[in-house]
């Protein structure tokens, strides 16, 4: 959870709330801390802005050890807790996947552009992952109604619009409505059938423009997509997919933007390798692309 959800969270009574207001002094911010778990608030290990120095963030977390270990018995938090009790409840801790869902983890990095800086996030230095998800009712779409070699199909919904309203084409999030899509298309297609594996290729186009009071941005860009559908087992078995394309900041942001505000940048994804019953990481715009409805059906 990011520092504005716990800020955000009606129960102040919980044990976790609590815990956190008091190492933090009421200021929940973003960065990397060390506390013992007695409540002993033991230093912010962030260094050098906007690029890290890892030499001085090893030195200070090396700093908040030896402060940990001079605690003694106190640094150990002596209550038992209960997770039903003790532990913030989120909306999150309710949902759960859709059985099938094609479960990708994403990656974008951008290329280099006039005039940038660490102090952007836009800079090749920075790499974005996160997960994308695509239901059974929603994966289909890529299925032709026969699936024989060369069998055809045109793809809308979520399958074709997910990937650019959640911004996973782009570093940073811009506010991606379905009108802001003026143009592009996805098709897919059977290319062979081998026993019961289909294998598809899926190809896309995109040309987008928003126009809102929170997003100026423009974006064209091209998918393409292998995908492997296992009629017996009736999922994905395998899907590997690239995005190029070319994102504009439309108004530049003094505590976000440096240098150009047009880039170039990839897009790579396949089927999340991490996916077990430990893995309970969501995607990051979980709220806006996904919410308990979403899981509550195929």
């Amino acid at each position: 959870m990011d520092d504005v959800s716990y800020k955000e969270h009606q129960d102040k009574t919980t044990f976790e709330n609590r815990w956190l207001a008091g190492v933090m002094k009421n200021d929940i911010q973003q960065g990397i801390y060390v506390a013992a778990s007695g409540g002993q608030f033991l230093g912010r290990a962030n260094r050098g802005w906007p690029d890290p120095d890892p030499k001085e963030i090893l030195q200070a977390l090396r700093k908040s050890l030896s402060d940990y270990r001079a605690l003694g018995a106190q640094r150990k938090l002596s209550a038992n807790l209960d997770a039903a009790q003790d532990k913030l409840k989120w909306e999150q801790d309710a949902f759960k996947k859709p059985a099938k869902t094609l479960d990708l983890r994403i990656s974008s990095r951008g290329y280099a552009f006039s005039g940038m800086s660490a102090f952007d996030q836009r800079h090749p230095m920075y790499f974005h992952v996160d997960r994308l998800w695509f239901k059974p009712s929603e994966w289909r779409k890529w299925l032709p109604q026969n699936l024989t070699v060369g069998s055809k199909t045109q793809v809308a919904g979520p399958a074709k619009t997910r990937i650019v309203l959640l911004s996973h084409m782009q570093a940073g999030s811009s506010a991606w409505w379905e009108e802001h899509i003026r143009g592009g298309q996805m098709s897919s297609q059977v290319t062979a059938v081998t026993g019961d594996q289909v294998s598809l290729r899926i190809s896309a186009t995109y040309d987008m423009k928003a126009d809102s009071e929170w997003s100026l941005d423009t974006y064209q860009g091209n998918l393409l997509a292998f995908a492997t559908y296992d009629k017996k087992k009736d999922e994905m078995v395998g899907f590997e997919l690239a995005m190029l394309g070319t994102h504009t900041v439309g108004k530049m942001m003094s505590n976000l933007h440096v240098g150009n505000p047009t880039q170039r940048i990839g897009a790579f994804a396949t089927i999340n390798p991490a996916a077990d019953a430990d893995d309970r990481m969501i995607p990051q715009s979980w709220k806006w692309g996904y919410t308990l409805a979403w899981g509550r059906s195929q």
